[in-house]
Order: structure tokens, then C-alpha cells, then sequence
């Protein structure tokens, strides 16, 4: 028995009150909110309806409930698509968030490498590690009888000067290994003066190079 059916019959009991109470007040409520229903009932209820207006009334009705599913099928599509849109958008966001995490990530590596880059400039220890001066890159020329010999001679050499203070000396070397052209990058006046005389009446150095030098004066 189709739903059309059903409802002309529940129709026709509740107008020969054949229905519990219960059941008409249903029947009632659902009228309440189907216009079709509540139609039919109305049209029951005029005496002498034509079968051809019963006939175009239960027509009615059987459209009514054929459109239920369709509606209904309609809204679940709409929801699906609903659904793949929103997991579309959540994976969209996902890549975006992880793309900006692994940028950061590598930002922050090549960070740490400009870091490490950087630190390759510290002073360069030698032998035994006590010094007075020491070469401040690995390019630097060097002493040609080394740097023990060299802060010996800083040590025998030096004028006491009141304080302490470091001082960074670059210089170009001759042919003769004689320093010439000496610049200062850091340190007060007075220990500046006294690194360039101690580097100028100094110890020879490597030919034809350049030398980048810290004092420590202590």
C-alpha cells in the first residue's frame, strides 16, 4: 500500500470517526503542516465531491510524495558537495600552515649557518694558547719564525701601558717580509701606536701577503 493510499484511507476514518482520539489528533497535526494533506481533508469534507476532483486530489498527493524523495535526495547531494568544499578548504589550510612551518624552519637553519659563518672570524689559537697577539683569520699571514717566537718578542719588547685593551691591526707584507701599510680596525690610541711599533721594528713575516692581527694588552 502506497503512502497515497494511506492517506485516503486515514482520511475517510477520521471523517467516520473510526480513529482513536489520539490518532485524529495526529492526523490533525500533520495536516498542520502538509498543504496537500490538509487539502485533502478539506475536500472530503465538501459533500458531493466529483470522483474527478478526488481523483485530481489524490494526484496531487501522489506528487507529494514522489517529490519527498527527490527533495530529499537533492538536499543530500547539496550536503555532499557541502562536505567535499569544506574538506577542500581544511586541506588547502593544512598546506598552507606546513608550507609556512617548513619555510620558517629553513629560514632559522640558515640563520644558524650565517651564525656559524660568522664565528669562523674568532681568533685563531696556536700552539700552547697563551698569547699577546694572534692572527684573526685563517688567510692571515704569520710570523715566519711562528708565533711562540713572535709573542716572546711582544713579551721582551712591550711598553707598559696603564689598563687593558685589544687592538686589531691589518697590514700588508713586502717582498722583504717587512710590514707596511698598517691600519687599525680597533683599540685606543695609545695601544695602537704601541701594537704598530712592535709589529713595525718586529720579527719578519710571510712575503707578499696580508695580515689581519689582534693584541690583547692585559
Amino acid at each position: 500500500m502506497n503512502n497515497t493510499t494511506y492517506h485516503i484511507i486515514r482520511i475517510q476514518q477520521y471523517l467516520k470517526g473510526e480513529l482513536s482520539t489520539e490518532e485524529m489528533n495526529q492526523l490533525e497535526r500533520e495536516a498542520l503542516e502538509d498543504p496537500f494533506l490538509n487539502d485533502a481533508l478539506e475536500g472530503y469534507q465538501h459533500v458531493g465531491m466529483s470522483t474527478n476532483k478526488l481523483t485530481l486530489l489524490q494526484q496531487r498527493l501522489q506528487d507529494r510524495v514522489t517529490e519527498q524523495p527527490q527533495e530529499r535526495s537533492r538536499l543530500l547531494f547539496t550536503s555532499q558537495r557541502l562536505g567535499i568544499a569544506a574538506a577542500a578548504c581544511l586541506l588547502f589550510i593544512l598546506a598552507c600552515v606546513l608550507l609556512w612551518m617548513i619555510n620558517t624552519r629553513n629560514d632559522t637553519i640558515r640563520q644558524r649557518q650565517v651564525t656559524v659563518e660568522l664565528n669562523t672570524a674568532e681568533p685563531i689559537p696556536y700552539s700552547d694558547g697563551s698569547f699577546i697577539a694572534r692572527k684573526l683569520t685563517q688567510t692571515s699571514a704569520s710570523p715566519k719564525q711562528g708565533w711562540n717566537h713572535f709573542n716572546r718578542y711582544i713579551k721582551e719588547n712591550i711598553k707598559a701601558l696603564k689598563g687593558k685593551n685589544v687592538v686589531v691591526l691589518t697590514f700588508d707584507i713586502d717582498n722583504q717580509g717587512k710590514p707596511f701599510h698598517i691600519r687599525s680596525e680597533k683599540g685606543d690610541k695609545p695601544f695602537i701606536e704601541e701594537a704598530k711599533r712592535l709589529i713595525e721594528v718586529g720579527p719578519t713575516w710571510d712575503e707578499n701577503k696580508s695580515a689581519k692581527v689582534e693584541f690583547v694588552f692585559e
